[in-house]
């Protein structure tokens, strides 16, 4: 009897360790960029000696382990770790090359490390792509931005004031279903991935997508540090060093992926519209002094140097840094 107890007690042993490091991801579905990526950095891992366990984490009130892995939309862990706001800024980043020799240099080492002060580990961020703007009109000229209305799906003090700059109105929407969504989009348009714009199947409601690129839609790898901290040493060794072979190929992949967006949603009958280069650079010349995006919680000193690392690596004027002391500039008054 006891020999059996022993030997059960350590098959149990044994098939928890078989069950790898848990990732919670907190994709949609697992078609979703978040998701394929996760499932190569296991490939790269277990050449490594590490086995992970993923498993969607998008399900309302599903639980997830608390010393797991993550994987969710920068948009979201910025909550808690604001500092990630930096990526978020609008129409400061002028391509996905931009914000990768960001994240590549000190501007990324920075963000590691004020995440690592508010107990968080942050190991990566992947790309899901750059947003753009859909609507029954090209936004290709400021004038057809004045008065626009845009949904937003999630609280976004960035896009409100970003929105606000472009003299557009912004309205939030917590619609509960695709049909929903899509009666909202009627008379209102959406800033979003193609990605996104394909899984909310805006092509039902509009005509056009304009190829604005304005607003960065990446996901953060990142893990409590005591759970970190918890890992065996070959462990944090073998995902730090897949996550570092994953690089370039999730970048590549995320592109893929966003091209093929692109196409579906021409498919199904929208037409994009390029944005020229210097009519972007008109918008940007409309947002506010980033200082006017500082987040709470966030000190001054620390977000202007934060901004002035990303300017730096993404060839921005320095002109185009928060200027402390500047009064904050008038932007559309106007609330819906």
């Amino acid at each position: 009897m006891r020999l059996r107890l022993t030997l059960f007690l350590f098959a149990a042993a044994a098939g928890k360790a078989d069950a790898g490091l848990s990732i919670a991801v907190a994709a949609p579905d697992a078609t979703h960029i978040a998701w394929i990526s996760v499932q190569r950095l296991g490939e790269f891992a277990r050449e490594r000696g590490v086995e992970l366990a993923p498993a969607l984490a998008s399900s309302a009130g599903q639980s997830v382990d608390a010393a797991a892995l993550k994987v969710v939309p920068v948009r979201e862990i910025a909550r808690t770790l604001p500092e990630l706001s930096a990526l978020e800024l609008p129409f400061f980043y002028s391509d996905l090359q931009a914000i990768h020799r960001a994240l590549d240099g000190e501007f990324g080492a920075a963000l590691k490390s004020s995440a690592r002060e508010r107990g968080w580990e942050l190991l990566a961020v992947w790309d899901e792509g750059l947003q753009l703007m859909s609507g029954n009109i090209a936004y290709t000229d400021p004038f057809h931005l004045r008065g626009a209305e845009f949904v937003l799906l999630r609280e976004d003090p960035i896009a409100e004031i970003e929105l606000r700059a472009l003299d557009s109105w912004s309205r939030s929407a917590r619609p509960d279903s695709l049909i929903q969504l899509q009666k909202e989009c009627l008379v209102s348009s959406r800033s979003a991935s193609a990605q996104q714009m394909v899984r909310e199947r805006l092509a039902r409601v509009h005509l056009d997508v304009t190829l604005s690129r304005h607003h960065y839609e990446g996901w953060a790898v990142a893990m409590p540090v005591a759970a970190w901290a918890a890992l065996k040493p070959s462990q944090r060794d073998g995902i730090s060093a897949a996550l570092r072979a994953l690089a370039g190929w999730q970048r590549d992949r995320a592109l893929e992926e966003e091209q093929a967006a692109l196409r579906a949603l021409v498919k199904d009958g929208m037409t994009t519209h390029p944005l020229a280069a210097e009519t972007w650079q008109r918008y940007r010349a409309m947002q506010p002094d980033w200082e006017r995006f500082l987040p709470a919680g966030v000190q001054p000193d620390l977000w202007r140097r934060l901004v002035m690392l990303a300017a730096g690596a993404s060839s921005i004027g320095a002109h185009l840094v928060p200027r402390v002391g500047t009064p904050p500039r008038e932007t559309n008054p106007r609330t819906p």
